[in-house]
């Protein structure tokens, strides 16, 4: 009788150790989860924030170099009327290589912006 005691105890002390290891556990798995779901909530309100912030910029540098590609225009065009006539190829030249620059940096811009709001949510959730 005294050895069936012993067991019961034994088994019992065994039930209270697993039970507290399966409630610590199951805290900790609760933890990590509460943190993963604010952090995708985070993530769904951040992220359109920066890929707007990374849009107007693509469209601010390329209002910018557009706005470069006239001013350029008009320099080499006042520059052939008054003072070198040689330059009269460059007022052809000048907006068309500006242009093409400035498309290309705005493709660029587009594809990157959604790479780059991205990096910075995560940057931002971390």
């Amino acid at each position: 009788m005294n050895m069936i005691k012993k067991n019961r105890i034994v088994v019992l002390a065994m039930v209270v150790i697993v039970a507290f290891s399966i409630a610590s556990g199951t805290a900790e798995a609760e933890r990590s989860f509460k943190k993963a779901s604010k952090d995708t909530a985070r993530a769904v309100v951040d992220y359109p924030s920066n890929l707007l912030n990374e849009s107007v910029k693509v469209v601010g540098n390329a209002v910018k170099d557009t706005a470069s590609v006239i001013v350029d225009t008009a320099k080499v065009t006042g520059e052939t009327l008054t003072e070198d006539p040689e330059k009269a190829t460059e007022i052809i030249a000048t907006p068309i290589k500006g242009s093409a620059i400035a498309v290309k940096d705005a493709a660029v811009g587009t594809v990157e912006a959604p790479v780059k709001a991205g990096e910075k949510t995560a940057e931002q959730i971390q």
